[in-house]
């Protein structure tokens, strides 16, 4: 799964970059002042977040001028420094890149781990070696990627408190205009753990919406016997799924669609041995049925969804400020969803089965 989620986020880049501007503006507008907490930032699986962050780490100086610098750590980074880190087009990246491996140099853990873990010292010597500890007139951020696949889910809470409470000390100790942290993850799980305290806030990112996602279909060039609707039917714009579906597929809906039943099949047997099969035909109906139908069984379905990355509490705003549109077609409820709509149409055809 990992490789293809590589894959995936290779052809992505490789890809015109399509209507994140409400997004980018909302992450400038956020990085124009200090912030006092993190920014948390979920989203499905696929739905853009690398692409998106790494957009706005290219488009900082735009928007900040040479004030500006900005750092993305790929928390799951394994193979070497170019993958894990990347700055602002104001920074010199090799020296950015020898300073972030000098931070870590007596941590044994994974690269991208260990570089999310030493977000202080990086910083330290950041502003020692290439800034000369000038910053107060610079707009700072650093962009961690895909933090709870890398740390652990029993350690986010840790995490994103020392995360705060660094962020406070750095601010008060190099007092830059602004200094903010950006945080994402596709574990929904964690939101529950992380809304339990004070120390970021959360925000989602969403799929593309229909015209956009509509953009990016076209921009694929999809066979002419591939229809739109079919597609958005199953995966209600995600731009990951459907670059899986058009670089690893070839546009073979049908192929995509049995691996996905494939992959899902032991998750429906789980399901079944439980005793939850009634309950999963209720969110098949509405996913709002968590709530409307809430019960200790419900409760139980739930949480073996979200831990699979395939259902969501949708309630947050998103990072513009706006709520997810209610669309229950593709299974978008008004407090939950199903992050795409193939997964709920799996399953339906599993149970049935």
């Amino acid at each position: 799964m990992f490789i293809l989620e590589q894959g995936c986020a290779r052809a992505m880049s490789e890809i015109r970059f399509v209507d994140r501007n409400v997004e980018l503006k909302a992450l400038k507008e956020f990085c124009s002042s200090f912030r006092a907490l993190p920014l948390y930032v979920y989203g499905p699986e696929g739905c853009g977040k690398t692409r998106l962050l790494k957009e706005f780490i290219n488009l900082f100086n735009e928007y900040f001028g040479d004030e500006g610098i900005a750092i993305y750590i790929d928390a799951l980074a394994r193979k070497g420094i170019d993958e894990a880190v990347m700055g602002s087009l104001n920074m010199d990246v090799k020296a950015l890149r020898r300073v972030a491996l000098e931070a870590i140099k007596d941590l044994n853990l994974p690269l991208g781990h260990a570089l999310a873990e030493s977000i202080g010292s990086l910083m330290d010597m950041i502003a020692e070696k290439l800034f000369r500890r000038k910053l107060e007139d610079k707009y700072v951020v650093i962009a961690i990627d895909d933090v709870v696949k890398s740390i652990g889910m029993n350690e986010v809470e840790k995490y994103i408190k020392w995360l705060y409470e660094t962020m406070w000390k750095l601010s008060q100790e190099y007092r830059p205009r602004a200094l903010n942290f950006i945080v994402t993850t596709s574990e929904g799980q964690s939101l529950e753990l992380i809304s339990r305290h004070r120390h970021a806030g959360i925000s989602i990112l969403w799929n593309l919406d229909r015209k956009s996602f509509e953009e990016l279909f076209h921009e694929l060039n999809p066979p002419d016997d591939v229809d739109y609707e079919d597609v958005w039917r199953l995966i209600g714009g995600n731009p990951g799924k459907l670059i899986e579906l058009a670089k690893k597929y070839s546009w073979n809906i049908d192929m995509w669609f049995k691996s996905l039943l494939r992959r899902l099949r032991p998750l429906a047997f789980k399901i079944a041995s439980r005793n939850l099969t009634e309950e999963l035909k209720l969110l098949i109906e509405n996913p709002d049925n968590t709530w409307h139908r809430a019960s200790p069984r419900m409760e139980e379905l739930y949480r073996i969804l979200v831990n699979e990355n395939l259902f969501m509490y949708k309630w947050h705003y998103t990072i513009d400020q706006r709520e997810i549109p209610e669309d229950n077609s593709i299974g978008v409820g008004r407090y939950y969803a199903w992050q795409i709509p193939a997964y709920r149409e799996a399953l339906k055809q599993l149970v049935e089965d």
